[in-house]
């Protein structure tokens, strides 16, 4: 089993002019956007850029420590730095933005290409509670600070750089590509020849049936594995290409287990059975609950949480008893309406789940009679 590690061992040779670019240096450029490259990379309005290599060789002199990531960036982005392929890309706009009071965790980065191309890379959901805030704001609200953002860092991207555009991103990440795409200025969205979202959230149903999104869905590429968790959160119906991860269950999201094979994925015909089960759960979810039931639910698990005064769920879990005591003495705290309103909604929750359940239990039953009653 091989990962976009291996390939870039068997393909790192292989400069841009020579392979053109594909699915697998998406996933590369979008992990590459969780490093913490700041004061490393020229941020934005400032002039100048560095290439990948000189990047990650600072990046490992300074030290920087980014092991409490699941996807720690620092082998990929050793490897990437030494290799032809990506060590000769040039690295500039490293935004970085974490704002509690506006609910906004945002980052992204650019690479220009040896063959004048450009690649923006959003970064996906760190372990800030204000970033999970936001993940879950992508339910509730029309638009979120970082969505907005993200289409503006589109835009002035394509003004400082002439050539053709690609974006993707991971995670939350994936969710603010494909955003962007849509909402991007029009002689921006000319220039763009795709949009990656590698197992990202999807998008409220309205947003998804505009004419605008409808129009960009052959440039929209949405990668998932088999056993999906995020990229099915707000599932809006589009295309979307299904691989093999070597993980089990959530560990998928992962995309360190994503089986690469020559110059892409290795293809699976559909999700799992479990991934499956949970799309219809959370589609029903989504058509139960209405946007004050949503919102009252967000806001008291997250209005909760940030009564731990923690930052991050390694702060909130390094000292359990008082972080999760400060926690309880918060939710006990909420107005008594708001507390029955979300009691409400998470026994209507429950009760969506065991509606499917019991109609998958008796789909199985049925094709094992033959559809008899």
């Amino acid at each position: 089993m091989s990962n976009f590690l291996d390939y870039l061992d068997w393909r790192g040779d292989l400069s841009f002019d020579r392979d053109p670019f594909n699915e697998v240096d998406n996933l590369i450029f979008s992990e590459i956007a969780y490093a913490d490259l700041r004061g490393i990379v020229p941020a934005p309005g400032e002039e100048g850029s560095v290439t990948l290599r000189e990047a990650a060789e600072r990046y490992e002199s300074e030290g920087r420590d980014q092991s409490y990531l699941v996807n720690d960036p620092k082998e990929l982005l050793r490897r990437a730095g030494q290799s032809e392929r990506f060590g000769t890309v040039r690295l500039s706009a490293c935004a970085d933005d974490t704002d509690a009071q506006a609910q906004l965790q945002f980052a992204a980065l650019t690479a220009e290409l040896a063959d004048g191309s450009v690649f923006v890379a959003y970064r996906g959901t760190d372990n800030s509670l204000v970033g999970w805030r936001e993940d879950f704001n992508l339910g509730v609200l029309d638009e979120t600070p970082g969505q907005r953002l993200a289409a503006a860092y589109l835009d002035e991207t394509a003004a400082r750089h002439t050539g053709p555009l690609r974006i993707g991103g991971h995670s939350k990440g994936g969710n603010l590509a494909l955003y962007a795409a849509v909402f991007c200025g029009d002689e921006t969205k000319a220039r763009l020849l795709a949009a990656y979202s590698n197992d990202g959230p999807g998008f409220r149903r309205d947003l998804a049936e505009q004419p605008r999104y409808r129009e960009m869905i052959p440039r929209l590429h949405k990668l998932l594995p088999t056993g999906s968790i995020i990229g099915l959160l707000l599932s809006d119906g589009e295309e979307r290409t299904i691989v093999r991860s070597s993980g089990e269950g959530a560990m998928q999201h992962d995309p360190y287990t994503w089986q690469v094979r020559g110059r892409g994925f290795e293809r699976a015909e559909k999700l799992s059975a479990k991934s499956q089960l949970l799309e219809e759960t959370l589609d029903r979810w989504v058509d139960e609950l209405d946007d004050s039931e949503r919102e009252n639910l967000v806001t008291a698990i997250f209005d909760s949480l940030d009564a731990s005064e923690a930052k991050t769920f390694a702060e909130l879990n390094a000292n359990k008893r008082l972080s999760y005591g400060a926690v309880l003495r918060a939710l006990r705290g909420l107005d008594p309406a708001l507390q029955r309103d979300v009691l409400e909604t998470v026994k209507k929750l429950a009760r969506t789940g065991k509606d499917v359940l019991r109609s998958e239990a008796k789909k199985t039953l049925e094709g094992r009679n033959g559809g008899g009653e």
